[in-house]
């Protein structure tokens, strides 16, 4: 299951959506639900100093997100990011210190192989 750059614009009525605060939680859980014991979700969202760019798109903090995953029953496989001069790092630690201050980044692309228990 895939859901590329599209989370971090749930319920913040852009596009004729409802406004709901909690709308990118609902939505990882209704994705973790779609995915049985050992389904793989690929999911990217915007990534950096935690903010809403209010009618446009959340930016997320890493460890933010971790914690919403495990909270649905899923486990981080595999994180990669684009930076903001646009590289790609692949298999970055989002646990290590530099994960856990989202990569100095002020809007990146986390990209995220996820497992559902």
């Amino acid at each position: 299951l895939s859901c590329l750059h599209a989370i971090e614009h749930f319920g913040l009525g852009r596009y004729g959506d409802p406004m709901d605060l909690d709308g990118h939680k609902k939505g990882i859980k209704n994705l973790s639900n779609c995915l049985t014991t050992g389904g793989t979700l690929y999911l990217s969202t915007p990534i950096g100093r935690p903010r809403i760019e209010f009618n446009a798109h959340r930016v997320f903090d890493i460890s933010y997100l971790l914690d919403l995953f495990e909270k649905y029953q899923l486990s981080l496989k595999y994180f990669s990011y684009v930076n903001d001069k646009g590289e790609l790092i692949e298999n970055a630690d989002p646990f290590a210190a530099e994960g856990k201050n989202n990569f100095n980044l002020a809007y990146g692309c986390g990209i995220f192989e996820l497992i559902k228990n």
